[in-house]
């Protein structure tokens, strides 16, 4: 996944949208085992909900054992949960002097107990994070192999691309709420990250990373699909 610029991530989730939103698109796409088509096409039968938020996202995740990540949106509509992480498989570091970048993608270790504000309480039933961040500086006091640090002001404004894809079912009527949350510019935080060796390219043995803070928070955008009843045929 190469996903370097805000514009780009953007432009995926207008495209991936209007994809699934037409009705011959979306017999290109399989339902789930659990939902009958029907119903997963009821879900899809009409564009996205949008939701622009500002948001608080602390991480800390690691390949030999569990993590944890907590996400509080402070205005707007957004999700509220503090999940545990499974250790993550696939993450990579690449030092490119005077900058450096990493990603991974991971897991929750189980279901998550959520709410959605303006949606409700509910939980979180599948979650895929995907994290890529480019930093134009960074501190590295030990030298090469050992951790790195770097705050909001070192991350490249277009270059911080955090994205979760999922299924969220509220309590209360059980209705499902397939999302996809999208985390746009840092403007506080900080983050130090672990590599596994000294080589410009190697893995990710940590990280622990604030994005925004409760006087500054990102911005987020969230894309929730529903299925919508009573709707009037107009003549």
């Amino acid at each position: 996944m190469q996903k370097f610029t805000l514009g780009v991530a953007f432009a995926s989730l207008l495209i991936s949208t209007l994809a699934v939103y037409q009705s011959r698109s979306i017999s290109a796409f399989a339902a789930p085992k659990e939902l009958g088509d029907k119903a997963w096409r009821e879900e899809r039968a009409y564009p996205p909900l949008v939701f622009t938020s500002r948001a608080v996202l602390e991480c800390s995740i690691s390949s030999s054992k569990p993590g944890r990540q907590t996400m509080h949106t402070v205005s707007g509509q957004g999700f509220e949960f503090d999940m545990s992480m499974l250790p993550i498989k696939d993450g990579a570091v690449e030092v490119r002097s005077p900058g450096m970048r990493y990603k991974f993608t991971a897991f929750p270790s189980d279901r998550i107990p959520a709410e959605f504000k303006g949606i409700g309480k509910g939980t979180i039933m599948q979650m895929k994070a995907e994290v890529e961040v480019d930093v134009k500086r960074f501190t590295q006091p030990a030298g090469p192999g050992t951790e790195i640090r770097f705050d909001a002001s070192q991350i490249n404004a277009d270059a911080a691309y955090v994205e979760f894809t999922g299924l969220f079912v509220r309590a209360a009527d059980q209705k499902r709420f397939p999302f996809r949350v999208l985390f746009g510019s840092v403007t506080d935080g900080g983050g130090v990250v672990v590599p596994s060796g000294p080589a410009d390219v190697t893995g990710l043995l940590s990280k622990m990373v604030n994005l925004g803070s409760l006087a500054r928070p990102a911005g987020v955008t969230t894309a929730m699909y529903e299925a919508e009843d009573g709707i009037s045929d107009l003549k």
